[in-house]
């Protein structure tokens, strides 16, 4: 049975706040690094702008239908997950700052002003771990699991979003696999979540 939607929609309210931090990270940390590695020679490639920008709708119309649409059993193993990740990607952000180096652009073609768009939305700091990958990740994790038949189609997102990060220079090596990481470590905190919590009610019923 699916809890009440206004609870749902109280439950995920909080966990957007908590990640609105990376707004605000991006604005006003000073200091830190520049988390890049010899291997990040990934040719600055303005196209790729679009599957970065589709990170949106997807992420919208994944989490409206999941939200409407989700057990409750999964609805909480995500909401717990989603709500670790964006934690841990937020104090990494303020208590590990990081940031990039925005690309000098081509020109003034329809791709290079949407990424310069882009660019001045999210900033140059919270870099590591990459929000786009961590929510992108968790989103494809918990999904592949709810519609296994599809696991493919999330895979090819996931893939598809992070190499969008690094040919846009949003990203270096190291925030991709962080944001997968912590991804994964939300999944399988929801997922010992709501085990814990059925372990438990069935203890009391016993």
């Amino acid at each position: 049975m699916q809890p009440p939607l206004k609870k749902r929609l109280l439950i995920v309210s909080l966990a957007l706040l908590i990640q609105f931090n990376y707004s605000i990270a991006t604005r006003v940390l000073t200091g830190g690094i520049i988390p890049k590695l010899p291997i990040d020679v990934f040719p600055l490639s303005v196209i790729w702008v679009i599957p970065y920008a589709l990170w949106y709708p997807i992420v919208y119309a994944g989490g409206t239908w999941l939200l409407l649409k989700s057990d409750a059993r999964l609805f909480k193993a995500f909401a717990a997950g989603f709500t670790l990740t964006c934690i841990l990607g937020v104090l990494t952000f303020y208590f590990f700052p990081t940031y990039i180096i925005d690309p000098p652009l081509p020109g003034a073609d329809f791709f290079s002003k949407t990424l310069l768009f882009l660019q001045s939305i999210d900033g140059d700091y919270a870099a590591f771990p990459s929000a786009h990958v961590y929510v992108t990740t968790i989103f494809a994790l918990f999904y592949s699991r709810w519609y296994p038949k599809f696991r493919w189609l999330w895979f090819f997102i996931y893939v598809m979003i992070s190499l969008s990060t690094l040919l846009t220079h949003q990203h270096y090596i190291l925030d991709v696999v962080g944001g997968t990481v912590y991804a994964w470590i939300g999944y399988r905190f929801g997922l010992w979540w709501v085990e814990r919590a059925r372990f438990n009610t069935l203890q009391h019923t016993g």
